[in-house]
């Protein structure tokens, strides 16, 4: 008779001396994006074989549901709002994000991601400073049409701890390399209809040069890595997840490929 532990891979006999490794683990996938659509569910649970890894939860999620097997290997993963390395011990019972391609697209007081409409006034008071000359505002909207097709609405999910994480460093980012005295990022999530602002990113800065440089360096950097994805509504009744950008892992940093290979030169 042997008694499992949910904490970890190993199994004891009833004289509880002699350890076991077990032959399989079981993990609470949590499925973002696109991926929630082709695994059938917002949570999966993967049983694989060791090694108990996500390199391997990822190869056993691409056998058990071969439908999103091309996405699965642009998918990382994530405990919390830590990146997983590809040799990442994992224990039987783990909930782990997997975060597919991004397109997104706490000293602050207003949060980084919210479901409610965007507040502009509470940013710029926020982040008012007499010594700043200089003040650039974006906002992101949903626009009328994409690639020739004619939009209704936009929904916007987000992994939470992460996005927020990414966000964060990525004001704290845009302020030092650009010498600007304040970045706000603000995100919602949702479906939102034509011309709503899914987005604000608020810099300030003494000079102009560097309160422009900032923010667009915090909207690029948000479209690259924050762990928010787009389903687009179309007018036709149908709808798709726009393509994203592959989440920076810690065996495959970003531009590594790039580095590996590189195109043509002109």
């Amino acid at each position: 008779m042997l008694v499992q532990l949910s904490d970890s891979s190993l199994a004891y006999s009833v004289t509880g001396r002699d350890p076991i490794m077990s032959d399989s683990i079981t993990v609470h996938a949590e499925c973002f994006g696109e991926l929630a659509s082709l695994m059938g569910a917002d949570t999966v649970a993967i049983q694989f074989d060791a090694p108990f890894t996500p390199a391997r939860l990822i190869t056993s999620a691409q056998e058990q549901h071969p439908g999103a097997a091309d996405l699965l290997s642009r998918t990382a993963c994530a405990r919390g709002d830590t990146l997983l390395a590809a040799d990442t011990p994992l224990g039987d019972g783990d909930t782990i994000a997997l975060i597919p391609p991004v397109s997104g697209g706490q000293p602050n007081t207003r949060p980084h991601l919210t479901a409610e409409r965007l507040d502009l006034d509470a940013l710029l008071a926020e982040t008012e400073d007499d010594s700043c000359g200089a003040l650039v505002v974006f906002g992101g909207t949903v626009r009328l049409t994409n690639a020739g097709r004619q939009v209704e609405s936009m929904d916007y999910s987000a992994y939470g701890p992460l996005a927020s994480k990414t966000l964060a460093d990525i004001q704290a980012e845009a302020v030092e390399k650009f010498d600007a005295h304040a970045c706000r990022i603000q995100h919602r999530t949702g479906r939102l209809g034509l011309g709503e602002v899914s987005v604000y990113v608020v810099v300030r800065a003494v000079h102009r040069d560097a309160a422009f440089e900032a923010a667009r360096y915090a909207l690029e950097e948000l479209k690259a890595r924050v762990a928010v994805w787009k389903n687009e509504y179309y007018a036709d009744g149908s709808s798709a997840y726009l393509e994203g950008t592959e989440v920076p892992r810690p065996e495959r940093p970003r531009g590594a490929d790039d580095a590996r290979e590189p195109g043509p030169q002109s």
